[in-house]
């Protein structure tokens, strides 16, 4: 529908002059198939919130556009930037969100169409491990040999690629399936009991959804052009989403870069961009190289990376903004000298007024780096902050208040009534939730259920025969005050605002004074008070919502917020410790990223897989395009790392870095002190970084031999299939429980016999 000429001019009406030409070509697709390869910082965010409002300007109305992100951030922002554009009104009728958001509002209004309660809440990661650790429970499954991550993530990749439990139950192939199926078969079941649907399954569930004719009709009607951002990071389902949301009129932009998928390991799958351009025969692509963040050296040094990568889009980017200086390569002792560089750095920078507190960001591959970095930054007193720390909502005392919130919402909730129904401490102990648990699994009912009968409450609701769970008196006269808690909150919540409920609560329960009695000292009571403190005013951001769907909109909220989103919004006054994983999405003008060796980055872990060697270039490559004016990349010639110490080659991503693309430096002293030794007791040359031969590091004996069983951290029970000696050290093939063999050098692995 579009807008006739002799219509008033939209005082709204979009300035496209200021785009480039690839970014006016992409904004001003006229329709059909679109997909959009946007390199780092080539104003990907600028051209999808500007073709949304020019489609706008067209005369496509703001409420048949879908545009789909990967977290809050970023919708955060892109919706702030329409606001801009077309007003405030007009962007709010757009349909904005993440997958799962936008997955949450679809089930809401047409669930029941396939049995799916229009109430249900949504369980976190953590809720999921609590119930696969009850269900093995349940089953008598060791947690030791089969890890209940390792399970529950079999579980979420199935799920990821479309299958259902049926599916998936038919194409099992060891043993370790096996396992999973029972778990999945008690996990649903468990969901479904507390009216609960987990991440995937707002995504699985949704596709299914659009099997019913009647809805599918109405969401042809409706969306007439589809918007997917970072469609690099995609899943097979999420791919099957983006089609069906568009299948009506045939109009989907995607923007992606496949030089940025480093989130495999979330089931992203980099091919569907290649699966976009097959089953669009007639798309057309638009490439954005323009780099408006980093200097050209900066780029020189991260296009010699990407370069060298596989299978890629043959491409560079490139950038008008000035010269700057030269990536540095520095070389220190090991981790404390490492840290000690990027001190110094900063200090220098804060001191001559070169640099700002928010202007440094240090990168790493695992989190466990930040140790050595934290130490030498608390020594100088430069402030910092830890991305990837205990986020907000997974603090205890804030998710024992979300339980509380939650049983408000939904009194099937097993998993929240778990978590709360002793704490604050009244007297309920294991026996008693153990009787509990038992009595509901046998007349099949929920937890809140058995402590009401228990309590001598609602017994009409239960049938009145049920002869009640055998608890102490003391036990039940508990039970009767925290579900009559509840059920007085139940009713404040439909009249009164969600933060006057939670204030309730927290009076009644007398949860600040058992803060004080639990914690080890004043300040540790204070600093969890004030996470309360803080939960309340967050909930003091829905008193415009009606009472009785403020707290659906809270609990909604939280459960869909990711990691990232924990970031502020605004510039940080201090500098930003975090990984590689995720930095995606952010800049900064200084960035260290440390680590840059062999088994570090690249990960030991993708050493004998080639595609999760590409996805470790790709990751190096994000982290470097992560810098505007000064790239600082390094690595040890010693590291104590993970409770061993040794040497690991210079990553072989430096040896792709030409010689006169980087400044090399190198420390001439161990640390600050007395001490003083060379770094190596050579001359360190540039033809260092085309070997990879490692320095072996003296390390005790490995002690394992063939057919010794093992566990793994993260891998769980295996065992050891065969051994081969590298200098001092070992390499170490491993069966573990999901039938895959693993190669892992024992220095590294932290290999436990069983």
């Amino acid at each position: 529908m579009l807008r006739l000429m002799t219509e008033l001019p939209d005082p709204h009406s979009i300035d496209l002059d200021h785009l480039n030409e690839a970014q006016h070509a992409a904004v001003t697709h006229p329709g059909g198939a679109l997909m959009v390869v946007a390199g780092p910082g080539s104003g990907k965010t600028r051209v999808i919130t500007h073709r949304i409002a020019w489609l706008i300007e067209q005369g496509i109305p703001p409420w048949r556009i879908l545009a789909v992100t990967f977290t809050n951030r970023a919708a955060r922002e892109m919706r702030s930037r329409l606001e801009s554009l077309i007003g405030i009104e007009q962007s709010a009728e757009v349909w904005l969100g993440t997958f799962h958001r936008t997955c949450v509002r679809m089930l809401r209004a047409h669930g029941q169409e396939i049995g799916i309660p229009r109430s249900f809440v949504i369980f976190d990661s953590d809720d999921q491990m609590q119930v696969v650790r009850t269900v093995l429970k349940e089953l008598k499954i060791d947690p030791k040999q089969y890890a209940p991550r390792a399970i529950l993530s079999r579980i979420s990749k199935a799920k990821s690629e479309g299958y259902d439990l049926t599916d998936f139950a038919a194409s099992r192939g060891s043993y370790f399936d096996e396992i999973v199926v029972r778990v999945w078969e008690r996990y649903a079941a468990a969901l479904r009991a507390a009216s609960a649907l987990d991440f995937d399954d707002l995504l699985l569930n949704t596709l299914v959804l659009f099997e019913q004719e009647n809805v599918r009709r109405i969401y042809d009607e409706r969306f007439h052009h589809v918007l997917v951002d970072e469609f690099q990071d995609t899943s097979t389902i999420q791919y099957q989403l983006a089609r069906v949301w568009s299948a009506g009129s045939g109009n989907l932009t995607i923007v992606g870069d496949p030089d940025q998928s480093i989130y495999s390991w979330r089931s992203a799958d980099v091919r569907n961009l290649n699966y976009f351009l097959r089953d669009h025969g007639e798309a057309v692509e638009v490439q954005l190289n323009n780099n408006y963040r980093s200097t050209p050296q900066i780029l020189h040094a991260a296009n010699a990376v990407i370069e060298r990568a596989t299978n890629r889009i043959q491409r560079q980017l490139i950038t008008d903004n000035p010269d700057g200086a030269l990536p540095t390569v520095h070389e220190a002792y090991d981790e404390s000298d490492e840290a000690e560089y990027i001190a110094n750095h900063i200090e220098h920078g804060l001191r001559d007024g070169s640099l700002r507190l928010g202007d440094a960001a240090v990168l790493y591959r695992t989190n466990a780096q930040s140790r050595p970095i934290e130490e030498s930054l608390v020594q100088r007193g430069i402030p910092y902050r830890v991305v990837g720390a205990t986020r907000f909502y997974d603090r205890r005392e804030v998710r024992d208040l979300l339980a509380y919130l939650r049983l408000v919402r939904n009194p099937d909730d097993a998993v929240a009534f778990a978590r709360i129904v002793n704490v604050p401490t009244r007297g309920i102990g294991s026996r008693t939730i153990t009787e509990l648990a038992d009595w509901a699994a046998f007349n099949a009912r929920s937890l809140y259920q058995a402590g009401a009968a228990a309590a001598g409450l609602d017994t009409d609701a239960l049938g009145g025969y049920l002869t009640p769970p055998d608890i102490t008196s003391r036990a039940a006269e508990s039970l009767h005050t925290f579900i009559t808690l509840l059920d007085d909150a139940r009713r404040q919540a439909a009249r009164e605002p969600l933060s006057d409920v939670l204030r309730h609560m927290l009076v009644k329960t007398k949860y600040r004074e058992w803060l004080k009695r639990q914690a080890q000292d004043e300040d540790e009571a204070e600093s969890r008070w004030q996470n309360v403190q803080e939960l309340i005013t967050v909930t003091e951001g829905y008193a415009e919502i009606a009472p009785g769907t403020a707290l659906d909109a809270f609990l909604e909220d939280v459960a869909l917020v990711a990691d990232v989103d924990d970031l502020p919004d605004g510039p940080p006054d201090a500098v930003t410790l975090i990984t590689l994983h995720q930095v995606k999405g952010l800049e900064f003008p200084v960035v260290f990223m440390i680590g840059m060796e062999e088994r570090l980055l690249p990960h030991s872990l993708s050493m004998d897989d080639p595609a999760q060697l590409q996805e470790e270039r790709r990751l190096c490559y994000v982290g470097m395009t992560r810098a505007m004016r000064e790239l600082h990349l390094l690595y040890a010639f010693r590291r104590a790392y993970q409770g061993r110490s040794g040497s690991n080659p210079p990553s072989r991503f430096l040896a792709d870095i030409q010689e006169q693309m980087a400044q090399r430096r190198q420390t001439r002293h161990v640390t600050a002190g007395a001490d003083v030794r060379p770094a190596r007791n050579r001359t360190v040359r540039w033809d260092d970084f085309d070997s990879f031969d490692p320095e072996p590091a003296a390390s005790p004996s490995v002690g394992l031999k063939a057919g010794d069983e093992v566990r793994h951290e993260i891998f769980g029970h295996g065992v050891v299939l065969s051994l081969r000696k590298i200098g001092r050290d070992a390499e170490v093939t491993v069966r573990f429980a999901d039938n895959t063999p693993k190669r892992l050098l024992a220095s590294m692995a932290n290999l436990t016999r069983v």
